[in-house]
């Protein structure tokens, strides 16, 4: 049986990292870079390799939470988003030092 979300979740899920975006532009990531962030912190790897996409349709309601705290937790705390950030190249071998 799949898992069924809300609205008001994936509208978060879909404005949260385009919020990010616009908020660090000094940063040059994509809105989808920190749903990989977050999502990879989450899993504890690199998400794709664990969880079929789409991610939001197919990750535990533990796990969506998750995501969505550490993706509000990251437009007040940005040595908390580089440190997720540097985790997840480690996750996906592009560690580049």
């Amino acid at each position: 049986m799949p898992i069924t979300y809300s609205q008001a979740y994936y509208d978060a899920y879909l404005h949260l990292p385009e919020d990010l975006a616009a908020q660090y532009t000094h940063k040059r990531l994509d809105n989808h870079c920190y749903l990989r962030i977050a999502l990879d912190n989450t899993i504890g790897a690199k998400w794709d390799n664990q969880i079929k996409r789409p991610a939001y349709k197919n990750i535990t309601p533990e796990q969506r939470k998750q995501v969505l705290d550490l993706l509000r937790q990251y437009q007040s705390d940005e040595e908390l988003l580089d440190a997720h950030n540097r985790q997840s190249l480690v996750y996906r071998k592009k560690n580049r030092g």
